[in-house]
């Protein structure tokens, strides 16, 4: 179906409109990082932000997003609604959809206060950094269409936030390789659209909360390994996962769900997967291989 010639003008009117608006955060955020004395690495990482920009991918002579899915910079992407008009397609909204600032070493905290303003951000993916401090609790307020965030490889610091379980939209979370404590938030098993939670190697302590048995529909990779968590994995006996990692945690133990069990990484080094908890041997638990000849 053709675009409506009569709103091709207010439309294009529009786009420019977002596009001078989205310049300006996305300028902004450049401009503090490279101000900043001592981050050599995010200079590195936002070397092609310049302007102007591809004269043969730009609607103006800085146009970050341009005509294509990947913007002219580096490391983001505008992948808006695509209109079609006649032959032609227009670039979507002109609004940044995704950023992807990985394996840079960037140094700093998460930047999430800088680039807040980007609403239709749904990539928020700055893994293999150096990034310190704890993890913002304000990703569901400033990107409320974000399905993938991605922080691993870091060293952050902290504890897992509650809040992120109010990305209602939020598919992968990543945080593993980091120098995180504490326990799982029980409002990750309700999240309605995660598929992927990677927690491993960091220092997480806790059970596995009971509130994940909903979560079997959608869950399909958790990555648990290299932490300190304890108790059974009950809460995944419905579950299908594809992925799994569960070695290193000396404190997990029970029966082994089949739908873990039998997964693609499975491993029981250094747990007690397989053999009774505490509280199951309190409750008359007899070792029947001792009775074997």
């Amino acid at each position: 179906m053709a675009f409506p010639r009569a709103l091709w003008t207010p439309l294009f009117a529009l786009l420019a409109f977002a596009a001078c608006a989205t310049r300006g955060i996305i300028t902004a955020f450049r401009d503090a990082k490279l101000a900043r004395p001592g981050q050599v690495n995010w200079t590195k990482a936002l070397a092609s932000w310049t302007c102007p920009t591809d004269a043969s991918n730009s609607d103006s002579s800085c146009d970050p997003c341009g005509r294509e899915v990947w913007g002219n910079w580096e490391h983001m992407a505008c992948r808006g609604r695509r209109v079609a008009h006649d032959k032609y397609e227009l670039p979507g909204s002109g609004q940044i959809t995704n950023i992807h600032i990985t394996d840079y070493s960037i140094e700093g905290a998460v930047p999430l206060a800088e680039l807040c303003p980007l609403k239709s951000l749904r990539e928020f993916d700055v893994d293999g950094g150096k990034l310190t401090g704890p993890i913002p609790a304000g990703f569901a307020q400033c990107f409320p269409e974000l399905i993938e965030l991605d922080l691993s490889y870091n060293s952050l610091t902290g504890t897992l936030p509650r809040e992120i379980a109010d990305n209602k939209n939020l598919e992968q979370f990543k945080v593993e390789h980091n120098q995180l404590v504490g326990s799982i938030p029980p409002e990750y098993g309700a999240m309605p659209a995660l598929s992927w939670l990677r927690l491993a190697d960091n220092g997480f302590v806790g059970t596995i909360p009971a509130s994940f048995s909903s979560s079997a529909p959608r869950l399909y990779q958790l990555q648990l390994d290299g932490n300190d968590f304890s108790g059974s994995l009950y809460p995944l006996t419905k579950h299908s996962l594809v992925n799994v990692g569960t070695d290193s945690n000396p404190k997990l133990c029970g029966m082994v769900p089949v739908g873990v069990r039998f997964v693609h990484g499975f491993n029981p080094y250094q747990t007690r997967l397989g053999l009774p908890c505490s509280e199951e041997l309190a409750g008359g638990w007899t070792d029947l291989s001792e009775s074997l000849p």
